[in-house]
């Protein structure tokens, strides 16, 4: 099961995107959320202070504002006609 989460800065609004994490529990981590937010394009990542995630144009604290958890199939399995 993955976790689908995005960051909010608590001062600006501004969103960092939304990113999948690998999680088994209800939150994702500050470590996996940064992994996650490597791949994000810069100016748009947070900026990483620690394990405290900064806005990229404010600086401010950001926040989880959702996370969902999603099921990700690794490949495509043919599905059975119904009868």
């Amino acid at each position: 099961m993955a976790v689908r989460a995005e960051l909010y800065c608590y001062f600006c609004g501004h969103g960092c995107g939304e990113v999948l994490t690998p999680a088994a529990m209800r939150r994702p981590t500050p470590e996996q959320l940064r992994t996650a937010y490597a791949t994000v394009p810069e100016g748009v990542a947070p900026v990483w202070e620690g394990t405290q995630p900064r806005c990229p144009r404010c600086g401010g604290q950001l926040f989880l504002e959702r996370f969902e958890h999603e099921v990700v199939r690794r490949s495509a399995r043919a599905l059975k006609r119904a009868s």
